[in-house]
C-alpha cells in the first residue's frame, strides 16, 4: 500500500512538473531580444509624440497610426504586444533586466545624437567674414565693399555695428548684398537694410539661407543715392560677423523649398509669359484663317447657286 502511494505520489509530483514546465516554456510572438528592441523603439515613438503639444482628435488619431507602425514593423499587432507586456512583465527580476538593456541603449544614443549636434552646432562660432578689425569710412573709402568666397549651402546671419561721426548727408544710406553661382549667371539679392544717418551707434543685422547654386557674397557698406555727399562721409564700422548656424534637417529642407531667386524666377515667368502669347496668337490666327476660308467658301457656293441674268 505504501509502494503504491509512493508511485502515485510520484506521478502528480511528476505532472506537476511537467505542468510548471510547460507553463515556463509559454510561447509568446517576440523572444527577449525582440522585445527589447520594440521597447527602445516604443519609447522613442514616445519622445516624437511627446513634441507634439497640446491634446487634439486628430492627434490621437496619427499617435495610433504611429505605435501600428511600430508593431507592424516586428510583425504584430496591440493585442500580442498586450500579452509580451503581461508576460515579461510577470517574472519581475527578468523584467528588471530586459529594461536596463533598453535604458542604457537610449542613454547611448541620446549620447551619440549630442556628440553629433554638438560638432555640427561648433561651426555656429566660425566667423566667415574676413575682416574683424575697424573699417574707417572716409573721404578715401566711403564705401566698403568685400567679398566673401568659399560658401556652402545653409543659412548665414550677418551682423555689423556702424557709427557716423557727424551727420551723414547721403540719401537712402543702406547695407546691400548678394549671393552669386560660380558662374556669375545667377543672384539672389538679401533685403537691403536701411542705415540711420545720425550719430549714434547701431547695430545692423539680415540672414538669408542659400543652396547649394551659390558660393559667393557681396556686401556693400555703406552705399547711397547721393554719390556727392559720400565725399564728406566720416565714420566706423566694426564688429562684423558672418555665422552659418547649425539648423535641424527638416528646417532646412523646408527653407530650401521656399528659397526664392529673384531673377531666375522673372526671367522664367517672363519666358512662359512669352511662350503663353505666342500660343494665344498662333490660336487667334488659325481662327481667323479658318473663319476667313469658311467665309470664302460660301461666297463661292452663293456665287454659284446665283443664276446669271440674259
Amino acid at each position: 500500500m505504501k509502494k503504491l502511494f509512493d508511485i502515485k505520489g510520484m506521478w502528480i509530483l511528476g505532472s506537476v512538473l511537467l505542468i510548471f514546465i510547460a507553463c515556463s516554456q509559454k510561447k509568446v510572438p517576440l523572444d527577449r531580444q525582440q522585445f527589447i528592441a520594440l521597447l527602445i523603439d516604443m519609447h522613442v515613438a514616445d519622445g516624437t509624440l511627446a513634441q507634439t503639444k497640446g491634446y487634439s482628435a486628430e492627434n490621437e488619431k496619427k499617435n495610433y497610426a504611429y505605435y501600428n507602425s511600430v508593431f507592424r514593423k516586428y510583425g504584430i499587432d496591440r493585442a500580442e504586444f498586450d500579452s509580451c507586456m503581461r508576460y515579461y512583465s510577470a517574472q519581475t527580476a527578468l523584467f528588471s533586466k530586459l529594461y536596463d538593456v533598453v535604458i542604457d541603449s537610449l542613454n547611448k544614443r541620446l549620447t551619440d545624437k549630442n556628440r553629433v549636434l554638438n560638432e555640427l552646432r561648433s561651426r555656429d562660432s566660425v566667423n566667415y567674414f574676413p575682416r574683424l578689425d575697424t573699417i574707417v569710412l572716409d573721404t578715401a573709402h566711403p564705401v566698403f565693399t568685400i567679398v566673401v568666397d568659399s560658401l556652402q549651402a545653409g543659412l548665414y546671419r550677418f551682423a555689423t555695428t556702424i557709427k557716423f561721426d557727424t551727420l551723414d548727408k547721403g540719401k537712402n544710406n543702406r547695407i546691400t548684398a548678394f549671393f552669386l553661382t560660380p558662374d556669375d549667371k545667377d543672384t539672389l539679392h538679401v533685403r537691403e537694410v536701411k542705415v540711420l544717418s545720425d550719430t549714434l551707434q547701431h547695430l545692423y543685422n539680415w540672414s538669408q539661407y542659400i543652396d547649394s547654386s551659390y558660393n559667393r557674397l557681396v556686401v556693400k557698406m555703406v552705399d547711397t543715392d547721393k554719390s556727392k555727399k559720400q565725399h564728406f562721409r566720416k565714420g566706423r564700422i566694426w564688429g562684423t560677423t558672418l555665422y552659418r548656424p547649425y539648423i535641424s534637417s527638416k528646417t532646412e529642407q523646408r527653407l530650401n523649398k521656399s528659397a526664392v531667386r529673384p531673377e531666375r524666377a522673372i526671367i522664367e515667368e517672363r519666358a512662359s509669359e512669352f511662350r503663353r502669347n505666342i500660343e494665344l496668337t498662333t490660336e487667334q490666327t488659325a481662327v481667323t484663317e479658318a473663319e476667313q476660308e469658311a467665309v470664302s467658301t460660301q461666297e463661292n457656293t452663293e456665287t454659284k447657286q446665283t443664276p446669271k441674268k440674259k
